[in-house]
């Protein structure tokens, strides 16, 4: 009797460890903790070149949509930002762009005019921030360690009006779209703010153009085209 008893102990006390050692789904979980970083602490941009950019789900250009910070999917709007430089610097190799934080250039792809480059936050590795249309600075090849505003390269020479960036999550559930501006630091806001633009304006609500749907006019390489656009898809910066 007293060793089944004891037997009886070491059993209870083994399956009280095993429930103690069991990993559950934390808060600290990699994938969940990085949606809430604010891991840009750099301007992409030198705002002084900007006039004007377009809003997060805009029917500017071409659909770029798909699953939202919320796991909703979207579709038919722009969830990018297009940035209209200010005219004197079209067709130049002035316009400059900056590494948004410490990190890795992961991929960097044709996108005529220029090329696309991937940049991976090393803070949050699962999101990745995109220029499209640009030039690589010489040194600035796939696989190499970036800082913080350290910059990556011009615009291309070759665009007519405007260049674009977007931030995507590339996760277990598929890639997440979300606007740059819900992941800066407060200083960089401020920049902007400081520029006449802020969250509150740049990002059109999923609900507004659910509400609104953009106009399409035809496809380009399987994307849908909008046709047109309003100026109230544009945020202008103060003084321009």
């Amino acid at each position: 009797m007293i060793l089944i008893k004891k037997r009886l102990l070491v059993l209870i006390i083994f399956y009280f460890l095993l429930i103690g050692c069991t990993p559950t789904e934390s808060p600290t979980d990699p994938l969940v903790a990085e949606d809430d970083l604010r891991f840009i602490i750099a301007n992409p941009l030198d705002l002084s070149q900007i006039q004007r950019m377009s809003l997060f789900r805009s029917c500017i250009g071409h659909d770029y949509s798909g699953l939202n910070i919320d796991g909703e999917k979207e579709t038919l709007r722009s969830m990018k930002h297009y940035l209209e430089p200010l005219p004197s610097l079209i067709g130049t190799d002035q316009i400059k762009i900056f590494a948004p934080f410490d990190g890795k250039v992961v991929e960097i792809l044709d996108g005529p005019p220029g090329k696309a480059i991937y940049i991976s936050a090393k803070v949050a590795p699962s999101w990745k921030f995109i220029f499209f249309h640009v030039v690589p600075a010489i040194g600035i090849e796939e696989g190499i360690l970036v800082q913080a505003g350290e910059q990556l390269g011009t615009v291309s020479g070759d665009i007519n009006s405007n260049f674009d960036f977007a931030l995507k999550q590339f996760s277990w559930n598929g890639q997440v779209f979300d606007s740059p501006f819900m992941h800066m630091s407060n200083s960089i806001l401020e920049e902007y703010a400081a520029n006449g633009v802020t969250p509150e304006n740049i990002i059109f609500s999923k609900e507004a153009r659910d509400a609104e749907p953009c106009p399409v006019e035809g496809t380009k390489n399987g994307d849908a085209l909008f046709t047109g656009y309003k100026d109230q898809d544009f945020v202008a910066f103060y003084g321009r």
